[in-house]
This record gives structure tokens, sequence and C-alpha cells, in this order.
């Protein structure tokens, strides 16, 4: 297999601020960690490695000023959220001998059967943890998708993986699935009757004239006997 081979620095610069000024400057802030150890902070030029640190670099030959060359699982790859340039990476030390976790971008191949009868594809994951020798690990993994029907799902555990490689991602983790669109219909307020506005008299009833309106029990006295008065009957 074909192994990447870039140069690197050795860096002292630590924190935000400084991290911040490498990239201005024209670096990509590193860490290559090794077990236990203290990791070695680099700096990587960025018009050298920029187009190299895609989803699908799982190994590189890191070829450090003044510290010889060392082989590196690549762990992760900070990105800007607008540019999605690289802003930050990890990697981690390997030995070609050694069994090493890496965490292999999936690529989905086919159009599902659910997609086409009107169902949503969602993927939940497109990368999936494996462990392997550094030689046997892909750049990608591929997961046919076009049987796939509404309802239906595929998990961690139903990749095929290729000869040499170990599934270490948990099982059941789905990857993907296949689901129908939830339409929520509006309740409808209840109408108000606005004060003012005519109500709907029910069928066979008339309809009140205006000033003919039924005066309540009771309230057909004169005016000075409702407030308690009583009249005299007598004339001035």
């Amino acid at each position: 297999m074909d192994i990447l081979k870039l140069a690197a620095a050795q860096r002292e610069e630590t924190g935000t601020r400084l991290s911040r000024r490498l990239r201005e400057n024209g670096f990509i802030p590193a860490s290559l960690y090794a077990g236990g150890e203290q990791p070695t902070l680099l700096k990587l030029e960025a018009n050298k490695w920029a187009r190299h640190l895609t989803d699908q670099l799982n190994l590189v030959n890191i070829e450090i000023t003044g510290a010889g060359s060392q082989m590196a699982a690549v762990r992760e790859i900070q990105r800007d959220p607008l540019s999605q340039a690289a802003i930050h990476v990890d990697f981690y030390k390997i030995t070609m001998d050694q069994v090493t976790e890496f965490h292999v971008r999936i690529v989905f191949e086919g159009s599902s059967i659910g997609v086409k009868d009107g169902g949503v594809q969602t993927v939940a994951s497109d990368f999936v943890a494996i462990e392997c020798l550094p030689t046997d690990v892909p750049d990608t993994i591929s997961v046919d998708i076009s049987e796939l029907e509404i309802g239906q799902s595929i998990n961690a555990g139903d990749i095929k993986l290729p000869e040499g490689l170990k599934l270490i991602s948990d099982p059941d983790m789905t990857i993907v699935s296949i689901t129908t669109i939830r339409v929520v219909e509006e309740e409808k307020p209840e109408e108000e009757v606005v004060e003012g506005e005519e109500v709907e008299v029910a069928e066979g009833e008339e309809k009140p004239a205006e000033g003919d309106e039924k005066a309540p029990e009771g309230d057909d006295k004169k005016p000075w006997e409702q407030k308690g008065f009583k009249h005299s009957g007598r004339k001035n």
C-alpha cells in the first residue's frame, strides 16, 4: 500500500491565541500522541498538507524536522465550521506490526427502495471504528443501501468488513435508516364571537328586530319605582 509521507516541524506554542497566529502564518497546529506520554506538538505547512487532510486519510508517515520519521494514524481533523478548512489535527503514533484502531469513513452505494417510495434517508454515522494492522486499513468502507425499505435500518454490526478488520463500534449503533415523513395537522382555533357581530339563528327561529328585545321579567316598573321612589300622583 502507498503511504502518504509529509514533513512537519515541532512547535512550543500552545493556547488558542498562539494557534490562531500559526494559522494566520500558513500553518496547521497538530498533536502527535503516544500512549501515556506527553504529546509532541507539531505545525504542518498548510499549502502542503491541506489537500491531503480528507476523511479518507487514515495513515501517514510524518517526517519531523530534527526527530526523524514516525508512522501515525489520523485520530481527528478539526475543521472551521464555515470554510471546512482543517484547523487542528490529532495523530497517534503506531508501529506497522501492531494492531491499531482506526476510524474509517463509510461510503453509501445505491439508491434505496425506501427513498424511491417516498421515504427519507437519515445518516446517523458515516464513520465506523475498526481494528486491524496498519497495512490492512482501507481508505473507506462501502455499504450497499439499495435494498433498504421504509422502516428499515443498517447497524454497524450489519456491515460486511473486509478480511483482517475487526469491528470496534457498538454493533447496535445505527448507521443509516429510512423513515416516513410525518405530517402534523395544525388545530384550528375556535372562532370567537366579536361584539357587534351577528350570531347565527337556528332554523325555524326568528331573529328579533332591533329594539324589540324582550325586557327581563319584573322590569315593567316605572323608572322612579325601579329606583325605590313612590309617585304620589299629585300634580304641581
